[in-house]
C-alpha cells in the first residue's frame, strides 16, 4: 500500500511523465511488431515447421479404445440351474433383439446357467440385474477363474451386501470385499467382471468394487451355487430380471482347450442356506 501511494504522489508532481511514458511505449512496441513482422515473412518456413509440429503430435494421440466393440450378447444358451425348489424363469425377446430373463422366488434358490461355450480365463461379462421383489440377493453371477470358480453376489445376507464369495474359504460376508450399498427396488443396476491373467476385478455401476489377485488366494464357490457351474447367476428368495448379458474375450487368441464345455448338470437339491 505505501508504494502504490508514494508512485502516485510522483506521478502527480511529473505531470508530463504521463504522457512521456505511454507514448515510449507505443513506440518500442510498433518497433518490436514490425520487427517480428520481417522476421515471420522472411522464413515462412516458421510457419510451415509449427504447423508440422501440430500434425506431428495430433498424429501420435493414442488410437481410440474399441474394445466395447467386441462385446457380443450371450443369448439363447440359457437353461435353469436346477437347485431344487426353483422359482419359474421366464426368457423373453426384446425390441432390440436381445432377451429379458425374469428370475422368480424360490426357496430359497433360482438360477440360469449358461450352456454354451465360455472362457476358463481372459475375459470380460457384463450385465444388467434389477430386483422386484424380496429382501436379498437379486444377482450371484458364478464364474470361472481357470480351473477354479468364484461367485460375485449383490444384495445378499439381508438385501445391502455385496462381495465375492469364496476367498480363501471366507465368503463374501466375511472377506476384503465384503461392502454394503442399498439396492433400490425396481432399479436396473450394471453389472461387471474381469479375469485375466493377474486379478479378478468386478464392477458396480462402472465403479470398481472389487480386485482380487489370482496369485495369492484361493477362489472357490458356496456349495448351494454348484448348479450354476461353470457360469450361471442366480438370486435368493427374490424375484428379479436380468437383460444385456454380454461378453468379451481379453485375448482372441484363446484355444480351444482354454474354453469351458457345457456339461449336464444332475446335482441333487441342496439344503436351504441363510444368505
Amino acid at each position: 500500500m505505501n508504494f502504490t501511494v508514494h508512485a502516485q504522489s510522483i506521478l502527480a508532481n511529473e505531470p508530463n511523465s504521463t504522457i512521456r511514458r505511454p507514448r515510449a511505449f507505443a513506440l518500442m512496441t510498433t518497433a518490436c511488431l514490425l520487427a517480428v513482422s520481417f522476421v515471420v515473412s522472411a522464413n515462412p518456413a516458421i510457419c510451415q515447421d509449427s504447423n508440422a509440429e501440430s500434425s506431428s503430435v495430433s498424429s501420435q494421440k493414442a488410437p481410440i479404445d474399441k474394445s466395447a466393440d467386441r462385446f457380443t450378447p450371450m443369448k439363447g444358451k440359457w437353461k435353469a440351474a436346477s437347485f431344487g425348489g426353483d422359482g419359474p424363469i421366464d426368457i423373453t425377446k426384446t425390441d432390440d433383439g436381445g432377451e429379458l430373463i425374469e428370475m422368480f422366488v424360490g426357496d430359497p434358490l433360482t438360477g440360469i446357467r449358461w450352456e454354451g461355450d465360455f472362457p476358463k480365463e481372459n475375459y470380460e461379462i457384463r450385465f444388467e440385474a434389477r430386483r422386484l421383489e424380496g429382501f436379498d440377493f437379486f444377482a450371484a453371477i458364478t464364474f470361472p477363474v481357470g480351473d477354479q470358480h468364484c461367485s460375485f453376489v449383490l444384495g445378499g445376507w439381508g438385501g445391502g451386501m455385496v462381495g465375492i464369495s469364496s476367498i480363501d474359504g471366507n465368503d463374501a460376508s466375511s472377506n476384503e470385499t465384503t461392502q454394503y450399498k442399498d439396492f433400490e427396488t425396481d432399479q436396473w443396476y450394471k453389472i461387471r467382471v474381469r479375469v485375466d491373467e493377474m486379478n479378478v476385478t468386478c464392477w458396480l455401476d462402472d465403479e470398481e468394487y472389487a480386485t482380487v489377485p489370482r496369485g495369492e488366494h484361493t477362489l472357490s464357490i458356496r456349495i448351494e451355487m454348484d448348479p450354476c457351474l461353470p457360469l450361471g447367476i442366480a438370486n435368493f428368495m427374490t424375484r428379479s430380471e436380468l437383460r444385456k448379458i454380454e461378453m468379451r474375450k481379453l485375448n482372441d487368441d484363446a484355444t480351444s482347450s482354454e474354453l469351458v464345455p457345457h456339461q449336464s448338470n444332475n446335482a441333487p437339491a441342496k439344503s436351504e442356506v441363510s444368505e
